[in-house]
């Protein structure tokens, strides 16, 4: 060091220098975390099962025909207590069950009240809400529709790819694992593009966010 770089440190004196090693250290800091949710393959190894997908939920409404029977057929919204009433079987608890068992019960009720093998087709409008949402840095925000075997890799494709200011090996996903529950794990999303991971399948409801990078 020359004689004039010495006498600038020494000039800058013991809160100086703490300040240029309390700089380095926070770009330490922002260079190096936040580091992938140990444990994170193992936290998110599960795919769903045909039993989770399309389960009925209240405020839902369901397009529910009856072959035959117009004055039956018609959308039907769940009461927020999980019910409809459907005529000649009265109040029915549908949250919870999948369009074939509602469409199984109705055969049932119908057959055993008001109708000699009775036809019932059910779907359920409001199935978007099971989908998955992908925000921040990816070039399409928003909704992804969920289909079964979808993907992470799939999810972030289908929202235009992440940008460059995206901090991909950072990106969280966001699961409900109970009843009012939900867990945020870190993936590195780059180690599974490049393969040195495994790639996380999606579960109706997820949320994916890619951070920005700081720099």
């Amino acid at each position: 060091m020359s004689f004039d770089g010495a006498r600038a440190m020494a000039a800058l004196g013991r809160s100086g220098r703490w300040l240029v090693f309390a700089c380095c250290g926070v770009f330490c800091a922002l260079g190096c975390g936040p580091q992938a949710t140990p444990g994170w393959q193992e936290r998110l190894s599960s795919c769903p099962s045909g039993s989770e997908i399309g389960r009925i939920s209240a405020w839902d409404k369901l397009d529910l025909r009856v072959f035959g029977e117009p004055e039956m057929t018609g959308v039907y919204e769940v009461s927020p207590l999980g019910w409809i009433t459907f005529p000649h079987v009265g109040e029915v608890e549908v949250a919870g069950l999948r369009c074939d068992e509602v469409e199984r019960l109705l055969r049932q009720s119908l057959g055993e009240t008001y109708l000699r093998n009775p036809s019932v087709v059910c779907s359920n409008m409001e199935i978007s809400r099971t989908a998955v949402t992908v925000d921040g840095q990816v070039r399409s925000p928003g909704v992804v529709d969920f289909r079964p075997g979808l993907m992470l890799t799939d999810a972030i494709a289908q929202s235009g790819g992440v940008t460059p200011r995206a901090r991909a090996n950072a990106m969280v996903i966001t699961r409900k694992i109970g009843e009012g529950v939900t867990e945020a794990v870190v993936v590195p999303y780059e180690d599974i593009v490049s393969a040195k991971a495994t790639n996380v399948c999606m579960h109706p409801g997820d949320l994916v966010y890619v951070p920005e990078t700081v720099f």
